[in-house]
């Protein structure tokens, strides 16, 4: 197990030393864990993130830079972590270490801790103007996105709100925006970000989740079909060009699922349902828990896919780091 002391900022705005242990996970499946291969991915590894105060915990949204090396995770209040991921001489993630806790500003002041104010639920970083890197996070309870210079510390600076189509008003209460997804240039909507709700929005006639294109001066709404009872948690545009979307179900009979699919950008388009691939598909039998965040990255050539869960600040709940080897088709 790896250890460390972890900076957090009291209610007070004061900096408090808060004690991690990360116990690494070898094998992804519960009963045969030297399995490798789970659909398109392979298991590289990951841990346990196990603290004594309830700052590190409920994360629900993930960036990875530094061909894996640089760890920042957004919670569902505001908070971000910001640390290093630790490896073993093979390479496979252990634990984390020169870690810290800030919370989101915005123009006008410390994000307020006021949950209707600072239910944040999604991060993703983007090459702003000259190259500078943005960050920009999605709200849930009141629809909003945010996007602000990243800090010569690695955290997201003071955000301003990028503007949203009336249509998203809609949204259920707990039920919003989960997923924001930058645009890459190569797409022709550089600048632009993909949002995407959890589930359908109230007095809708499908079941299907909306999406909208922002960031533009003619924003667009579409829709992602939604299967087997799963809700949208995240979403990333991977190195290829596609977005990759990160889904969620729980029933009493079958527990907490996690699956992955795969759709083309191209496919998005004013209106239109989409549909894609399933890249990943979990349950009990794995290693998950609530997996709510998705970064994915490159490293040596190869793309890496790596989830992480929000606990809920429950005790019977856990903060798990999962990375994947993304196969070649």
């Amino acid at each position: 197990m790896l250890g460390l002391f972890l900076l957090a900022a009291d209610a007070s705005g004061a900096d408090i030393a808060t004690h991690v242990i990360a116990r690494p996970i070898a094998g992804f499946s519960v009963s045969y864990p030297s399995q490798v291969r789970f659909g398109g991915l392979d298991y590289v590894g990951g841990f346990e993130v196990r603290a004594d105060r309830r700052e590190v915990g409920g994360l629900s949204g993930l960036v990875i830079g530094d061909g894996g090396r640089r760890f920042l995770a957004l919670s569902d209040d505001g908070l971000m972590v910001r640390a290093t991921i630790e490896r073993d001489p093979h390479g496979r993630p252990i634990g984390l270490s020169s870690a810290s806790i800030r919370r989101l500003r915005t123009t006008k002041g410390t994000l307020s801790r006021a949950k209707s104010a600072s239910d944040t639920e999604s991060l993703d970083v983007y090459p702003g103007d000259g190259g500078r890197p943005f960050g920009v996070v999605s709200f849930e309870g009141r629809p909003t996105v945010m996007t602000g210079p990243m800090d010569a510390d690695g955290f997201v600076g003071p955000m301003t709100a990028v503007a949203l189509p009336k249509d998203t008003r809609l949204l259920q209460a707990n039920r919003g925006f989960e997923s924001v997804a930058a645009l890459p240039a190569s797409s022709g909507l550089g600048g632009r970000f993909v949002v995407l709700a959890e589930a359908a929005e109230r007095g809708a006639k499908t079941a299907d989740p909306p999406g909208w294109v922002i960031g533009g001066k003619a924003p667009y709404a579409f829709r992602i079909r939604r299967v087997d009872g799963y809700d949208l948690t995240d979403a990333k545009v991977g190195p290829d060009g596609r977005l990759y979307v990160l889904e969620r179900s729980f029933s009493f009979l079958s527990g907490i699922r996690c699956r992955i699919r795969v759709f083309s950008l191209s496919d998005i388009r004013p209106g239109v349902v989409i549909d894609g691939e399933t890249l990943l598909e979990a349950s009990m039998s794995e290693q998950i828990d609530n997996m709510e965040g998705l970064a994915i990255w490159k490293t040596g050539g190869e793309t890496r896919i790596s989830l992480i869960s929000d606990d809920n600040r429950a005790f019977l709940q856990r903060t798990l780091y999962l990375e994947f080897r993304l196969r070649s088709p």
